[in-house]
Parts: structure tokens; sequence; C-alpha cells
């Protein structure tokens, strides 16, 4: 069986195995570090289970003695026998004292000698307190505070032991807590050495794995990107010296196979291709094109295949291109005899439009000036009615005052009337009065002649006023048919002054209109002048692309097509001799 090398072992392989020892190497120390930390814990606990609850023990039953003493003060200064809340609080204080030294009975590690001194001391004094209290309930307070005062009595003694057990208790309880602590401390700083020298050993066994694994790399790696810069920059001659067995030496194997593959197809391209530029397009790749090369395989083919079939479509058409400029040029002279001839005809076109639009301009100048004199008869037509009908106000007027002349006139012949009535009964009272009215009867009489004078007056004045007022409104009546003329005429004169208005605006519009046309045939003028000289110059360009045609088709000679398309080729140039002929 053959040795396994570490260097032919695969990349993934390697890494595992770095990280597999630093996992081993971690987990030892993380156990250490565990180990010791549950140590220290457990020490922890003891610590908080013994000497803590020990002290403390020791600390609140000191506190409750001094609390003893002070209630038992507290009842002297009372000297109430009946007031027994004090008492009640030493008691309470004793039962809890024992309650705490039975609690320090249960402890582990605890000293028994100086608890059982401690519940003696305790219960010694509490037979002290009941010789205090007793001589307090019988109201013999002095000898009560004689007992509780005096140094050489057995109350002061018992006092000052239970205090002094107390205190033992807590200074050896304290003392175990500190050896407790330094036990701690001597833990955890074994287990701060331990762990500081299995994680050492971790980095430096992870170190030296991590550098053996990235100095094994590191060479084919660089070698690789070496060669693959080499790729990059066209170089496909390489050689690389990394042999093994992993990802990197098959991966060596890979490129050094492909370079070899790549060289042998692009040397074959640059073969074809050089007989492709020569104008051979009746050649085909020798190599062997794998994988994604076989399209440039395909490509090669089709461009040579393309290029034969473009070359024979352009010989083809360059024939056609040269019988087609001939005919182009043919046609092109005739266009541009045609286009000189148009420009002659339409220029004579120019010149009549150009007429008509004088006539035209001339004709909305005359009806321009014919709106203006019809816009001023119009106004003295609206002048002269004005004036007939203030003429027809006035007969009005004076019609109305014929009439009441002729009212007045009426009024007089009443009073003649009245008056000759009155002259003729004038003259019957003369009558009648004889001798005596004789010359009242003349001035009856003259009375009444004036009075059928003025009748008369009267009648011959209202013949003449009818007789006006006839004629005013005979006149009335001709004044109003005159100004029922004149309005007509002021209406039609204004219909008038409309039509010569759009006449004058329609000759302009004729006028502009004409203005494009006459632009629009010289524009076309141009056009077909333009034409003409492009014509000619199209001919001169169809002889030009004529020529080009037979040079193009002088070098599509030099090519060396596919067979099928020489085949092609051949068979166009006698079609084209044929249609030529």
């Amino acid at each position: 069986m053959r040795k396994i090398r570490f260097k032919d072992l695969k990349v993934g392989q390697k890494i595992t195995i770095a990280f597999v020892t630093a996992i081993i190497l971690t987990t030892i120390a993380s156990l250490s570090v565990l180990f010791n930390l549950k140590k220290v814990a457990s020490l922890g606990d003891r610590l908080y289970e013994e000497s803590y609850k020990l002290t403390n023990s020791a600390l609140e039953i000191r506190r409750d003695i001094v609390s003893i003493d002070q209630n038992i003060m507290n009842e002297l200064m009372v000297q109430n026998p009946a007031d027994t809340e004090y008492e009640a609080a030493v008691i309470g204080s004793i039962d809890k004292i024992n309650n705490k030294i039975q609690a320090m009975k249960s402890i582990p590690g605890s000293d028994k000698g100086l608890i059982t001194k401690l519940e003696a001391s305790i219960n010694n004094l509490e037979g002290e307190f009941n010789k205090v209290n007793d001589a307090i309930k019988r109201g013999d307070y002095e000898a009560a505070k004689e007992m509780v005062i005096n140094q050489n009595l057995e109350y002061f003694s018992a006092y000052g032991e239970s205090l002094g057990s107390a205190n033992n208790l807590y200074e050896e309880s304290k003392s175990d807590a500190k050896n407790f602590h330094n036990v701690i401390h001597r833990t955890v700083n074994k287990s701060i050495i331990t762990s500081g020298v299995l994680i050492g050993i971790s980095i430096i066994a992870e170190v030296g794995i991590c550098l053996n694994i990235t100095i094994r790399l590191k060479k084919p790696i660089k070698e690789i990107e070496e060669v693959s810069n080499k790729m990059a920059d066209g170089d496909f001659d390489i050689y690389i010296e990394y042999e093994s067995e992993d990802e990197f030496g098959v991966l060596s194997n890979s490129m050094t196979q492909m370079s070899e593959i790549i060289r042998e197809i692009i040397n074959d391209t640059v073969r074809v291709l050089g007989e492709i530029s020569v104008g051979n397009f009746n050649v085909k790749p020798e190599a062997n094109y794998i994988g994604i090369f076989e399209n440039i395989e395909h490509s090669i083919n089709k461009i040579t295949e393309d290029l034969s079939e473009t070359m024979s479509q352009i010989d083809a058409a360059s024939q056609e291109v040269e019988a087609a400029s001939e005919q182009v040029a043919g046609g092109s002279q005739m266009l541009s005899q045609g286009a000189t001839e148009q420009a002659s005809a339409i220029e004579e076109l120019s010149a009549t439009i150009t007429e008509i639009s004088n006539k035209i301009k001339e004709t909305a100048n005359n009806a321009s000036e014919a709106n203006v004199l019809s816009v001023s008869a119009g106004h003295e037509v609206e002048d002269g009615n004005e004036q007939m009908k203030h003429m027809i106000k006035a007969m009005e007027e004076i019609s109305f005052t014929s009439n009441e002349i002729g009212r007045i006139i009426k009024t007089i012949d009443d009073i003649a009337f009245q008056t000759n009535i009155l002259a003729l009964n004038a003259a019957v009272e003369a009558a009648r009065a004889g001798s005596a009215g004789k010359g009242f009867a003349v001035v009856a009489d003259e009375v009444r002649n004036l009075a059928a004078k003025s009748a008369e007056a009267a009648k011959n004045t209202a013949t003449l006023i009818e007789n006006s007022i006839k004629a005013v409104d005979n006149g009335t009546s001709i004044v109003d048919n005159t100004a029922q003329s004149l309005q007509r005429i002021i209406d039609t004169t204004n219909k008038t002054i409309v039509l010569i208005d759009e006449i004058a605006q329609s000759s302009e519009e004729q006028a502009s209109s004409i203005t494009h046309v006459t632009l629009g045939v010289e524009q076309i003028s141009e056009v077909v002048q333009t034409n003409s000289a492009t014509s000619e110059e199209s001919a001169a360009a169809s002889e030009e692309l004529s020529g080009q045609a037979q040079m193009l088709r002088g070098l599509i000679e030099n090519f060396n097509l596919k067979e099928t398309y020489n085949s092609n080729k051949k068979s166009s140039e006698k079609h084209m001799n044929f249609n030529v002929n």
C-alpha cells in the first residue's frame, strides 16, 4: 500500500485537519476553563452557605443582644409594670437568637464549640433577665437597676459573656470566609495560568499548521497565477512544475492541457484567417475545435461561405449596376432636356401670374376707394335723414299750434254769436223803450254789426287755418315718405359699403394668394432647374458608376470562392452576357 503524503491530500482535507486540530486544542482549553470555573463556583457556594451565613447570623445575634440590653434599660426608665412592650421585645430577641443558633448548628463547617458556648451564655443571659423582670414586676426598680448597672452582679457578667461569644463566633466566621476567598483566588489564578498555557499551545499549533498549509498552497497558487497572467497576455506556451494529486495539481494539469488545445486552435485559426486575408475563401479548419471552440469553427466556415456568397452577389450586382448605370445615364439626359423645357414654360407662367397679380391689386385699390366714397355718402344721407326728422317735428308743432288757433277762433265765433244775440235783445228792449231807447238801439245795432264782422273774420280765419292744417298734414306725409326713402337709401348704402369692403378684402386675399402662387412657381422653377442640373450630374455619375462597377468586377476576380459560388459566378456572368447581348 502506497504511503499517502500530506502534500497529496485534497485542499479540503488539509484545511479539515487544521480545523480539527484547532477544535481539539480549543476544546481541551475550554474544558479546563469550565472545570476550574465549576470549582470556583462550588467554592463560592460554600462561601455563601457557610462563612457568609455564619458571619451574618453572628452579626444579627450581636445586634439582638444589644437590643435586649436597650429594652431592659427602657423598661427600667418607664417604671410601669403594666407596660409589657419592652418585655415582649426582649423575649422576641431571645427567641430570634435561639432560632439563629439552631440554624447555625445545621451549617456545615461551623464551629460547634463556639455555638454551644454562645447558646449557654444566651441561656444564662435569659435567666438574669427573668430576675430583673421579676424585680420590675414587683415594683422594686432600685433592685432591678442595681442588677443591671452593677458590674459585679450576674446580669452584667452574663451580658458581657454573651456579647463576647457572639464576637468570637463572628471573628471565626470572618476568618473562614477569608480562607475561602484565598482558596478561590488561588483557583482562579491556577485556571488563568492553565487556560493561558493551553490557549498558547493551541495558538502555536494552529499557527504552525496554518503556516504549513499556507506555504504548501502559496507555491502552486503563485505558479498558477503567473501562468494565468501569461495566458491573459496571449502567451499559451506555458509549463507548470507543480505536481500533486490535490486540487491544485489537477488544476495545473488541466491548465497545461487547456493551453495546448487553445494554442493548436489559435494556430489553425491564424492559418485560416491568413488564407482569407489573401482572398482564398475555399479553406477549412483542420484542428479539433472542441466545446465552445466549435463556435469558432462554425463561425470560420460561415465567414468563408458568407464572404463567398457576398462576393458572388457583389459580382452579379456590379454587372447589373453597370447595365443599369448606362440606362440611368440615358434617362438622366432625357430628364435634363425635359427639365429645361419645363423651366421655360414655368417662366412664361410666372410672368402671366405676375400680371394677374397686378390687376388684382389695382382692383383691390379701386374697391378701397369706392368703399371710402360709399362710407362718406352714407354719412351725408344719414345727416339728411336727421334734418328731415327735425322738419317733421317742426311741422308737427305747426299742426299742433294751428289746432290751438282753430280752437281760439271757435271761441271768438262763439263770443260773436253771443254778442249778436245780446245786441238783438238790446234792440228789442230799445224798441220797447221807444224814443228813450233809440240811442241804445243804435249802439246795439253797431254791436251786432261788429259781432257779424267778427263772426265773418273768425270764419275766414278758421277756413285759412283748416287749409294750413291740411297743407301741414300733406307736407308731413310727404316728409315721412321722404324720410323712409332716405332710410332705405341708408340701408342700401350700408349694404353697398359691406359688399365693397368684402370685395376689397377678397381682392387683397386674391393678391396674397397670387403672391404665394408666384413664390410657389418660382420655387418650382428653382426645383426644375435643380433637377436639370441634377440630371446632368446623374448622367455623369452613372457613367462613373459604370466604370467603378467594371473595376469592382476586376477586383472580385482576384478572390478564390467556394466551389458552389464559383459555379454560380460563372452562370451569372453568362446570364449577364446574354442580357447585354
